[in-house]
């Protein structure tokens, strides 16, 4: 069973040929494909979600698997950056975000997003939001990961590396 997303936009939000060419033709792996119907009223999309499952889903995420979700959401980003997609563009929440059921891998819909946040204010946003599907181990590294975001201008290089090395002190504690 093939699950699907259906999102409306209004032509301004994809009016750019080559972001459409993207979205559409699926080169960007950090974004799922999209399909496109368009009529003389609206404009709907249409993502195929299947082998991948929404955060808002996931319930009592470990510490070590919710720094993960981190981590592949950082590297989708950076994915995403590299077809000119920036973070400022799209939503970023438990909703729009979907992980591979082993969590090898993340992907976003393409909600545009009117609020133009920067990819810092969005990622402390987005890691107050992953608090609510982990554990309190997790919610622990999550706060700090939080402050991090707002009060540094961290390269993606950095972040995953603290990153790595909370996941190593997780593990080496058997941290929950």
């Amino acid at each position: 069973m093939y699950d699907r997303v259906m999102i409306k936009f209004k032509e301004e939000q994809l009016a750019y040929k080559e972001k459409m060419d993207v979205l559409t033709e699926g080169g960007c792996k950090g974004i799922f494909p999209i399909s496109i119907i368009k009529d003389a009223r609206q404009i709907t999309g249409f993502y195929v979600t299947a082998g991948y499952k929404r955060l808002s889903e996931l319930d009592n995420l470990s510490a070590e698997k919710i720094l993960t979700v981190v981590e592949k959401t950082v590297s989708a980003m950076e994915e995403c950056n590299q077809y000119l997609i920036f973070p400022e563009e799209f939503i970023i929440t438990l909703d729009t975000v979907y992980i591979k059921d082993n969590f090898e891998r993340i992907k976003f819909t393409y909600v545009p997003d009117k609020s133009k946040s920067g990819a810092s204010k969005k990622l402390t946003g987005f890691t107050a939001q992953l608090k609510k599907i982990t554990t309190d181990s997790g919610k622990l590294y999550l706060d700090m990961l939080e402050q991090l975001f707002a009060t540094e201008n961290l390269s993606t290089l950095k972040i995953k590396a603290l990153i790595l090395q909370l996941k190593r002190e997780v593990n080496l504690c058997h941290i929950v």
